[in-house]
């Protein structure tokens, strides 16, 4: 089972030639121990400064994050980040890459085994063990790097617009077949992404930043029966409910930028 996760008015910001500039400020978010919260906002926002803070890859500048009732001072083992690019060594086979983590914490080698096995079936890699990653479509990659993260058994997943770089056809078993795992682990996940059907069809509950320095908008809960994909019509419709959001807040000065995912803005 996941860790809760808990975000008090968290304020980030990043050192540049001129003044400092905010990234987040004022973020207070609350996540149930094997919840899926998706956010979404505009590029800018602080959606991937929020996972980081999360990871323990940065601390905020005002305010806290708690997991599992413990204030993170860096990374830990408990959280695993998964991000767009698979990040997997292009030297090291399948098997060896979903071993990596689990080897580099001093796991046996039997256990270890045992786990990258289970996982490589889980994804549906078995037959793809021994091969590279050059070797691999893009879709492959990622169910390679998804067995990699959940072999760690994370009480946090974090995930970076994992699918964003991939065709239709892929992102949309993903999204299945990551609905599947959640179910079946329990972990809690963060998802990032720029596309709004795609956080109404994967989580439980979809939280909508402003444009930086970022702050929550809204949320709205997601109560659809699972696994869902993108082109229901239930998904759809939810999805015009966070876009209301995003269009509220341009309405009142919070500019959200329009367009499609390809562009780096929020799509529906």
């Amino acid at each position: 089972m996941g860790s809760p996760v808990l975000l008090t008015d968290v304020a980030q910001q990043f050192a540049g030639r001129g003044p400092a500039r905010l990234a987040l400020d004022g973020v207070t978010l609350s996540i149930d121990a094997g919840e899926f919260v998706c956010v979404v906002g505009p590029s800018g926002c602080g959606k991937s400064t929020l996972l980081d803070l999360v990871a323990g890859h940065t601390r905020p500048v005002r305010g806290s994050v708690v997991v599992d009732g413990a204030k993170v001072t860096g990374p830990g083992l408990d959280r695993v980040m998964v991000f767009q690019e698979h990040a997997l060594f292009p030297w090291l086979s399948v098997r060896d890459n979903v071993g990596f983590g689990l080897k580099n914490a001093g796991v046996a080698d039997a256990e270890r085994e045992a786990t990258v096995t289970e996982w490589l079936s889980k994804v549906g890699l078995s037959d793809a063990a021994d091969l590279h990653p050059h070797q691999l479509s893009g879709g492959m990659r990622q169910r390679a790097a998804l067995a990699r993260a959940f072999a760690m058994r994370p009480q946090v997943l974090l995930m970076d617009e994992p699918f964003s770089a991939l065709d239709a056809p892929s992102r949309d078993r993903l999204h299945v077949e990551l609905q599947d795992l959640w179910q079946e682990t329990g972990t809690t996940i963060i998802f990032v992404t720029h596309n709004v059907r795609e956080a109404v069809a994967l989580g439980s509950r979809v939280v909508v930043l402003s444009s930086g320095p970022g702050h929550i908008i809204g949320e709205v809960a997601v109560g659809l029966q699972r696994p869902r994909v993108v082109e229901s019509d239930r998904v759809v419709a939810l999805a015009r409910e966070v876009r209301g959001l995003l269009d509220a807040a341009d309405q009142l000065g919070i500019t959200a930028p329009r367009g499609g995912s390809e562009d780096g803005h929020v799509s529906i």
